[in-house]
């Protein structure tokens, strides 16, 4: 008894030792192998399939079906989880740039442990202890895995895909790949690729429309493409050349044209060129446009800019430049300075605000440095607010001689003076 457990072992040993020299076959769902030379370019098909969205987020969870404490252990350690992985092939994927970024989670999900596999690997198993790996052991391998692509929350693009793999453990190389790290890598690349096979397909089989589209000056034909589900991948580019269209017509028109669009892809806002892109800030119903309407309406400054607050969605931390761009097309400072407020990062009590910085003036000049203590700090959105403020006096109507500028101002500067800002 005492030789046939040291016998087993012995053979535990061997295998343990032999774990390193591990060798693999994988495939993609469409059987084309992966290679070294394919896990070395991050790609497996002739046509690269460049999405024009810019790089999110991307994740990769490989044990969607494990406990939340063995989640965790594998967050501690990248490499095990194939985030790393599952970032190098983003990058290839997508690029850096002024498109919407795209964000990509693929699931794996739990492997099916058919009869056939398990006795396969009990069987071969066996076959290797006793033999000290002469006789190969064998691992079928199945997996099914499912890739989400969102941009701002909206699902573009979902699909599944299989992969299958083989893992030998024997002292004669079965697999093309060999060692422990390739083979675990060859797994997640084997998931990659066969979505990128797919991706690929899809992509290309959207490109006609596009072609149909990109040099089109209908701005009917484009608004409605947005709407066309079968537009994915190219919509970014649609909605640029929309834009591009649109800037060129009279800006009444234009105008319309952009508040039709932005009610149904609130996302279009970012494609309008020029600070008119401006006037489309904010949440439904209450956007820079909307405001400046009411504002027409003799609605009064504070009032709206009590509406602003409590609503408590935020517009942009606007620039000094912007805030006068708005305010001579017909915004209250104060309501500009609302704006801004409710768009503050929100910050833990006792704890200094983000992005505390220093005060910048009109035409970039460096403001005032912070300094310790009681002082308050200068901000980026408190200039903003000043020099807001500031445009107003200098453009108040009825003051020929500058009186009401000065009695203006000097409210200004009471204000906003020991906020840092280099602007009086």
């Amino acid at each position: 008894m005492r030789r046939v457990l040291k016998g087993l072992a012995v053979s535990v040993i061997s295998v343990c030792l032999l774990s390193g020299c591990m060798t693999a076959n994988y495939y993609t769902e469409q059987g084309t192998p992966i290679t070294q030379d394919t896990i070395d370019l991050f790609n497996t098909n002739p046509n690269n399939p460049i999405i024009p969205y810019s790089k999110g987020k991307a994740s990769y969870n490989a044990y969607s079906w494990a406990s939340e404490r063995f989640q965790k252990s594998l967050n501690s350690d990248p490499s095990s989880s194939a985030n790393d992985e599952m970032g190098l092939v983003a990058d290839y994927w997508l690029h850096d740039g002024d498109m919407p970024p795209l964000d990509i989670t693929v699931t794996r999900h739990r492997p099916r442990a058919g009869v056939g596999r398990v006795a396969t690997v009990l069987v071969t198993t066996f076959g290797c202890v006793f033999s000290l790996c002469i006789v190969p052991m064998v691992a079928p391998e199945h997996f099914d895995t499912t890739i989400e692509m969102r941009s701002e929350g909206e699902l573009v693009y979902s699909a599944n895909a299989q992969y299958r793999g083989t893992v030998y453990m024997s002292w004669i190389p079965l697999g093309k790949l060999r060692g422990t790290q390739t083979i675990t890598d060859a797994a997640w690349y084997a998931s990659f690729f066969s979505h990128e096979e797919k991706l690929t397909r899809n992509i290309v089989a959207e490109e006609p429309l596009y072609n149909s589209l990109k040099k089109s000056t209908d701005t009917d034909k484009l608004a409605a493409a947005l709407d066309n589900p079968q537009l994915k991948f190219y919509r970014p580019l649609v909605s640029d050349r929309l834009a591009e269209v649109l800037a060129g017509q009279k800006r009444n028109e234009r105008l319309k044209a952009y508040a039709a669009i932005v009610d149904k892809h609130p996302e279009f806002a970012d494609n309008i060129q020029g600070n008119e892109r401006l006037l489309f800030v904010g949440p439904a119903d209450l956007r820079v446009m909307d405001v400046l309407k009411q504002t027409y309406r003799k609605r009064s400054a504070p009032a709206m800019a009590a509406s602003i607050k409590a609503a408590g969605q935020p517009y942009a931390l606007f620039t000094p430049e912007e805030s006068s761009w708005l305010t001579k097309e017909g915004v209250p400072a104060d309501v500009v300075a609302a704006m801004i407020e409710t768009s503050e990062p929100k910050t833990i009590p006792g704890e200094a605000a983000p992005g505390l910085m220093t005060a910048a003036a009109p035409g970039g000049q460096a403001g005032a440095q912070p300094v310790a203590g009681n002082t308050l700090e200068a901000t980026a959105t408190e200039c903003s607010k000043a020099y807001a403020a500031k445009k107003v006096c200098e453009t108040l109507p009825g003051d020929p001689f500058g009186l009401l500028m000065r009695g203006c101002m000097a409210q200004v500067k009471k204000k906003f003076g020991g906020s840092g800002c280099s602007i009086f």
